[in-house]
């Protein structure tokens, strides 16, 4: 595969145009909207072969597998990986009331918000159940940049009413890259040239790599020391090459997207569409949730008021639920695919792995019911998978308040309406489950 010196962003930029009409396909004249990093990629796998080598989220093509999700998965621990985020939906707002748009727009309060910062966003309903979440960076006085999932737009997440601002969508002009785990530190000072382990915490910075200047964010969801770089799209597939390239002798993987979610569960990164269903959505109800249920209603701005923040400071006076992490039995989990064996009864459906966002697939549903002991319906299982570095799995789960503490004994109903079901046994552990090493 030809390494371009920079894509042709003309083209690009007409991929992503099309890529939300619904009136186009692959195969009926649609130029598929691939990642910047397409041309630095490996797969692993002889492009003739026919076999898939790439999926879709939010319509963006990335590479599905690399080098095996057991492998990519353990290298999260124990070397480190490089990621593709390219497909998070990027805002840009400019203008001299970028603060009051964002504070408009938000939970959070900004006083403390300098130029070169992150910060964790939430935006709720004037109920107090999520919109969604994502993260805001500080680029100049009158700049931010916000990147996060599908609700992250103008009339959702962001609200410039009455704001001098201009609020831009510049997803396909970015590209976002993590390289992330205990090799992370050595793979990005070989690349830069510089001493960057004393890049705080959330904090960010402009670096040089292969000739290009891009921006080095320290932060990143794996639940170890990491990095996020960002920088022009054209350029992708340069930086993508460059940093496999460094990290190939400390043995960095590329992190594909049947494995992306993993982080997000057992480093506990409750996520949209995932783990709640953004409060936009009619007729989802019940899967709506405050940032209370995810520990995220520290971020409430408590100096000024903003539509939600009664009903959260209410609810975390009083909390009806909260999420957890539930390790589930493995003798239990071992009988969903032993049953793949059993002649005389209907296979249990199979898990997904490493994660059930691995496949979407409506064999499993996304959401499952929680019983306590009693067989009394107290919650429901979101997020699940397989975590190869300890041997489990776990899940994340939103429960009455009374079956959050640590130990409790729960049971999760495995299984589809109408087709073979189980009980599966789960104990409430401690969240995360993983350890936070990332500062």
């Amino acid at each position: 595969m030809k390494l371009f010196d920079a894509l042709d962003m003309n083209a690009v930029r007409a991929s992503w145009a099309n890529k939300d009409n619904q009136g186009l396909s692959y195969y009926g004249g649609k130029m598929p909207a691939f990642t910047p990093a397409v041309q630095g990629q490996e797969t692993g796998m002889d492009p003739n072969s026919g076999i898939q080598h790439y999926c879709g989220l939010h319509n963006v093509l990335c590479t599905y597998e690399s080098t095996g999700w057991l492998d990519e998965c353990s290298s999260i621990s124990k070397t480190g990986y490089i990621g593709d985020w390219s497909w998070l939906c990027k805002v840009r707002i400019t203008g001299p009331d970028a603060i009051r748009c964002i504070e408009q727009s938000t939970i959070n309060g900004y006083r403390k918000f300098p130029v070169g910062r992150g910060r964790h966003i939430v935006s709720v309903l004037p109920n107090g159940k999520l919109i969604g979440d994502g993260i805001a960076f500080r680029e100049r006085e009158n700049q931010i940049l916000c990147t996060g999932g599908t609700m992250l737009r103008e009339g959702l997440m962001i609200h410039s009413e009455g704001c001098d601002v201009q609020v831009e969508d510049v997803t396909c002009e970015i590209f976002n890259y993590h390289v992330q785990g205990p090799v992370s530190t050595a793979v990005m000072e070989k690349l830069t040239g510089e001493t960057i382990a004393d890049l705080p915490f959330l904090t960010f910075r402009d670096v040089t790599i292969a000739g290009k200047t891009v921006r080095l964010y320290r932060g990143g969801m794996s639940g170890e020391v990491g990095y996020e770089i960002f920088g022009n799209a054209a350029d992708g597939s340069i930086i993508w090459h460059a940093v496999l390239e460094a990290g190939r002798e400390f043995g960095l993987r590329q992190l594909g997207m049947r494995s992306l979610m993993i982080n997000h569960l057992q480093a506990y990164f409750p996520t949209i569409w995932v783990d709640f269903i953004p409060a936009v959505i009619p007729g989802a109800e019940a899967l709506h949730r405050s940032p209370v249920d995810f520990g995220w209603d520290g971020l409430v701005d408590q100096t000024r008021d903003f539509p939600g923040k009664d009903a959260i400071l209410a609810e975390r006076a009083n909390p009806k639920t909260k999420c957890v992490t539930l390790e589930w039995n493995t003798e239990d989990c071992v009988s969903i695919y032993a049953s793949l064996f059993d002649p005389d009864q209907e296979p249990l459906e199979q898990m997904p792995l490493p994660v059930n966002t691995s496949e979407y697939s409506a064999a499993c549903p996304q959401f499952l019911p929680v019983f306590d002991t009693s067989h009394n319906m107290v919650g429901m299982v979101s997020n699940r998978g397989y975590s190869c570095q300890f041997k489990k799995v776990i899940s994340l789960a939103d429960v009455s308040i009374e079956h959050a503490v640590e130990g409790t004994e729960l049971l999760v109903l495995y299984g589809t309406e109408g087709h073979r079901q189980t009980m599966i046994r789960a104990t409430v552990v401690h969240t995360p489950y993983k350890s936070d090493k990332r500062k």
